[in-house]
């Protein structure tokens, strides 16, 4: 193994106190928000959402 001196290995583990939580939480909120498309409630937002605006798409066919 390669010989390292202290502040090296200060260095390593300051690095990975700084880079780890970051890698982690990005991968949880990848895993969370990527189920989120599968959720009921988001479901029925974009169902009423595509209701509305066919709705206001069909007014304003009529209107004009």
């Amino acid at each position: 193994m390669i010989g390292f001196t202290a502040s090296a290995w200060t260095q390593v583990i300051v690095a990975f106190s700084i880079f780890v939580p970051v890698l982690i939480t990005a991968a949880l909120a990848w895993v969370f928000l990527r189920g989120a498309r599968n959720d009921p409630d988001e479901q029925l937002r974009r169902r009423m959402d595509a209701e509305r605006r066919a709705a206001n798409a069909a007014a304003r066919d009529n209107y004009s």
